[in-house]
């Protein structure tokens, strides 16, 4: 048989040698070897759930660049650090706090503002009277 013959394959149109078609089961026919080892299947898929990905990107507005991007970026991540950061404790009027310095976990009163430093590194406690508790 002839080395240099290539056919294509009826299920991705690809090209391949004669010599390395596989008879596949799910197809019920001869295959290239990417179809019949999987690799085409997943080729389809990673493309599938890249075009749904897509779809659930909301539509940006007219002007929007790289700095909105930006901007919009950083306030997600400081936004989902600090609920990660503070806690309600039920019952009180006392919160669980983690220093964003040195990552310590104390109890503070947000409506006395005490105390007004973490007890381990001494680092200010920002202003928590914008979240509500």
């Amino acid at each position: 048989m002839d080395d240099n013959l290539r056919i294509q394959c009826t299920a991705c149109q690809g090209f391949a040698p004669a010599s390395q078609f596989k008879l596949h089961y799910k197809y019920k026919r001869v295959v290239c070897p990417s179809c019949a080892s999987g690799r085409t299947e997943q080729e389809e898929r990673k493309k599938a759930a890249a075009a749904k990905a897509e779809q659930l990107q909301p539509k940006k507005p007219a002007g929007w660049d790289k700095e909105d991007e930006f901007l919009e970026r950083m306030a997600r991540i400081k936004e989902q650090d600090f609920k990660a950061k503070v806690e309600k404790i039920p019952g009180t009027t006392l919160v669980k706090f983690n220093c964003q310095k040195c990552s310590y976990l104390f109890k503070y009163d947000p409506y006395k503002k005490m105390p007004r430093a973490c007890p381990y590194c001494n680092e200010d406690v920002p202003n928590l009277k914008a979240y509500t508790f």
